[in-house]
């Protein structure tokens, strides 16, 4: 009950320290005033009495973090208006499209444009029409592809409509998802979170020791912008059929995630949840430290082939912004450290943990990076063997060598210092395949391969 109270206190400090609070949370962003615009043209009219103004020659339009590029552009500054008839382009943080008749409201920070193409985050975009304001971007009758191509894509999603918060998340409307020229499925409402590189609406293939070839398929749908339903359907060629399930509720400072099926961590080790609710208040920073912190809680009934029990895990872990210890950022040190409570009705046992990580990396060559850490965990008992650490003093070492732009080698050795024996070596080998990578890794001491095919976002 102490170190319930004690985790609750830090994490209460936290909000009120780092300016967060639930409540507030909660609310919406709040728009940020018009700011200023700035015209730099090579010619430029402007008439005082009327407002209008005419730009010509390598035009680019400021405000704020927002640029539109154009040869030619009129407005009317009493209209806070500007608009181009012919090509231009608008740039944001995130954002770098092309497009034809472009018109943008600096008052209001709103604008449209016709005839859509460029990128968006990782994404690539194009669209008959899309309008824009601060933070969003709508696109219609619009595809987005992560693969660069000339002709048809590799994989592509299509779309009546699509939503974009750059850098957040996504939602499409009357989707289609596309391998090539071939739908995989349709579905009215299908949202992705753009924060995350492991959400794939494309299928993956693989080899894992001991379960064989598998083949995995997310379907999602968006039931609003924030909430989705979605499950991971996971067939093996010799564990069999493995789905999970769940919704999630994505706010911009935490989620809420219910979920229930089959899970297998990094080691083969599996789980049934029935169900499992995840809280996760997402990293932020404190202060001007060069510290942040992120906070996860989650609650549910665990289930293995000879027990069950109602499991609980919170952790309140602090990162560090990565130390570069030279001008050219050649050596990198990063660090964290955590405090972790397991507790299981199984057995009433209740587990508290620290948690020390710690690591340094030098770039020796262009192609060639080597690193070196520790990884300390006070206590590894457990009741069950998902997720569990089995080396607690670990010293970790490796190296990743390019050969090229498509090929790369690693090798990463875990080594348990209190009984002096290598815990594992990985060996990986990767593999570009234009919008595809293909992972090959091998473990020598265990003697396992694994292997699998996910697609690129450039």
């Amino acid at each position: 009950m102490k170190t319930t109270k004690l985790f609750a206190g830090i994490l209460a400090f936290l909000l009120l320290f780092t300016g967060y609070a639930p409540v507030e949370a909660a609310k919406k962003k709040k728009s940020k005033p018009p700011q200023p615009i700035e015209i730099v043209a090579d010619e430029m009219y402007f008439s005082d009495k009327t407002g209008e103004l005419f730009a010509k020659g390598n035009v680019v339009i400021t405000q704020d973090k927002s640029k539109i590029l154009a040869d030619i552009i009129r407005g009317n500054d009493k209209e806070t208006e500007v608009w181009v008839d012919g090509p231009a382009r608008l740039m944001e943080p995130l954002t770098n499209i092309t497009g034809m008749r472009i018109r943008y409201n600096y008052g209001s920070q709103y604008g449209f444009m016709q005839d859509v193409k460029g990128k968006c985050g990782n994404d690539f975009i194009s669209g008959k029409r899309a309008h824009f304001e601060e933070g969003k971007l709508t696109a219609y009758d619009a595809s987005t592809t992560g693969c660069p191509a000339i002709g048809t894509p590799d994989y592509r999603v299509t779309a009546r409509k699509f939503v974009i918060w750059p850098g957040e998340k996504m939602i499409a409307y009357d989707a289609k998802i596309w391998i090539k020229n071939f739908v995989l499925y349709s579905t009215p409402r299908y949202s992705r979170s753009l924060r995350k590189e492991d959400e794939n609406e494309f299928p993956t293939f693989g080899y894992d020791d001991p379960d064989g070839y598998w083949i995995r398929q997310r379907l999602n749908y968006a039931i609003t912008d924030n909430i989705t339903a979605y499950t991971d359907l996971t067939y093996y060629s010799r564990a069999g059929f493995k789905p999970d399930f769940g919704i999630v509720d994505e706010e911009e400072d935490y989620s809420f995630r219910l979920i229930t099926g089959h899970f297998k961590d990094s080691n083969s080790r599996r789980i049934r949840k029935e169900p499992e609710l995840q809280f996760n208040w997402n990293q932020k920073p404190i202060g001007k430290s060069g510290w942040n912190y992120y906070f996860t809680a989650s609650y549910g009934k665990w289930k293995d082939d000879d027990k069950t029990s109602w499991h609980q895990d919170y952790l309140l872990y602090f990162p560090r912004n990565p130390i570069y210890l030279d001008k050219k950022k050649t050596w990198t040190w990063v660090n964290g450290f955590g405090f972790e409570q397991i507790r299981d009705s199984y057995d009433g046992s209740n587990q508290n943990i620290t948690r020390f990580n710690t690591a340094l990396y030098k770039a020796l060559t262009p192609w060639l990076t080597a690193w070196v850490g520790y990884n300390y965990t006070s206590n590894n008992a457990s009741v069950f063997t998902y997720n569990h650490v089995d080396v607690t003093n670990e010293l970790v070492r490796g190296f990743r060598i390019q050969f090229n732009k498509k090929t790369a080698l690693s090798f990463y050795n875990s080594y348990d210092t209190i009984n002096n024996r290598t815990y594992e070596n990985y060996i990986t080998l990767y593999q570009n395949l234009h919008c595809w990578e293909t992972r090959l890794e091998y473990r020598t001491v265990k003697r396992e391969w694994r292997w699998d095919l996910v697609v690129i976002r450039f």
